[in-house]
């Protein structure tokens, strides 16, 4: 009997998991997580702009492995010996040393936050609930001025930053027009860019135009004031009220677990989702370094991918299950607000997920959401 060890709680994880059970027979599935619940972050736009209210994208996540036969352990991950094939966890009341027979990286990237003079105490940021709890009260308390929300250089997320663009020039639609809201979206590249080159920027792109956000492109924000941000190159972006999603790091547990990661900390891997230059481990998700943004509906494909190729291995088969590096949302043709990017979550035109875990979790928000006008014919968009 093999024992696989995930090493994380996020889309990723929670689809290698699943795929794992329904693929092996009596080997054991340990999934490692240093929080006990999943937020289901494509729904936090809606919770801030919309009538969603946070407590419906948290999901328990022992309860969701439980159901599935997965072993699940809370702590944080201190050392990887991929010699040994030990991991070191420190859980509530002890640390844990877990032996493995095969190792599946899927801890999520960490955020840089101080990186960047100034970010933490000026900043608003949507990648917590906490943090998204605070931003959407500073929106509500909001009357006249200059919102920014923007990217900083690093941070691979540029839907959270056009979603919320386009939702605030809806929220202040008669104040933008009197010229007493000014809405800003800013970029360290061009938008193209941002979207590693799929042809989706031209749709955001007018939709800023016709709602009146302006546009600030080559701008890599360098330091944070309380009322305006300073690029590298010297130029001043005035605020009066500001988010920006932080630059994105890897985890430092992997610095233990050898040579696998780039100079930034994630993990190199080829197209089967195998760690190049050790044996027998894995990684999926946002751990990963592979070029372009980051989307939860891709850590669940590397996810799937990883899991069938380390079943191919515990069942002596040669792993070929290989994992299409792509850029697709599913959209319709005008923006519907507050989701713009909805991907197959809102409308399931991604159907190859269908029956995996997200895609519950999905319906459950949507049954309490509602449906999103203008669903009914969407289109797809994609890039290699």
């Amino acid at each position: 009997m093999a024992r696989v060890l995930i090493l994380g709680g996020g889309f990723a994880a929670i689809t290698a998991a699943q795929e794992l059970m329904s693929r092996l027979g009596d080997d054991e599935i340990i999934l490692v997580s240093k929080s006990s619940e999943f937020t289901f972050y494509p729904a936090i736009i809606p919770c801030i702009f919309g009538s969603l209210d946070f407590d419906i994208i948290r999901f328990d996540l022992v309860s969701m492995l439980a159901e599935r036969g997965v072993r699940f352990i809370h702590g944080e991950v201190e050392s990887i010996n991929t010699s040994a094939r030990k991991v070191s966890v420190a859980g509530d009341r002890m640390t844990y040393s877990i032996d493995y027979d095969y190792l599946l990286f899927a801890v999520g990237r960490r955020l840089e936050t101080s990186s960047v003079r100034g970010l933490a105490e000026y900043a608003h940021q949507l990648l917590s609930i906490e943090g998204a709890e605070r931003f959407k009260k500073a929106i509500s308390e909001f009357e006249t001025g200059t919102i920014v929300v923007g990217l900083c250089s690093g941070a691979s997320l540029p839907v959270p930053v056009c979603e919320s663009a386009l939702a605030l020039a809806d929220a202040f639609a008669d104040s933008i027009k009197a010229g007493k809201v000014r809405v800003k979206a800013v970029f360290p590249g061009s938008l193209q860019e941002a979207f590693a080159g799929a042809n989706l920027f031209r749709n955001i792109e007018e939709e800023f135009r016709q709602k009146g956000v302006e546009l600030i492109t080559d701008f890599e924000v360098d330091v944070v004031e309380s009322d305006r941000i300073k690029s590298r190159t010297g130029s001043v972006i005035e605020h009066d009220l500001l988010m920006l999603v932080p630059p994105f790091g890897g985890q430092l547990s992997l610095k233990s677990a050898g040579h696998v990661t780039d100079i930034s900390g994630f993990a190199n891997v080829n197209s089967l989702m195998q760690v190049e230059g050790v044996e027998h481990v894995y990684a999926a998700g946002d751990i990963t370094a592979m070029a372009g943004p980051k989307f939860g509906y891709m850590a669940m494909r590397q996810g799937r991918v990883a899991a069938a190729n380390i079943a191919a291995e515990i069942t002596e088969q040669e792993p070929a299950t290989v994992y299409q590096h792509t850029i697709e949302w599913a959209i319709s043709e005008r923006y519907t607000g507050p989701v713009f990017f909805h991907y197959g979550f809102w409308d399931e035109t991604l159907d190859d997920f269908e029956g995996d875990a997200m895609f519950g979790m999905a319906r459950k928000i949507r049954d309490r959401y509602g449906p999103i006008q203008g669903l009914e014919t969407p289109g797809l968009c994609s890039a290699a």
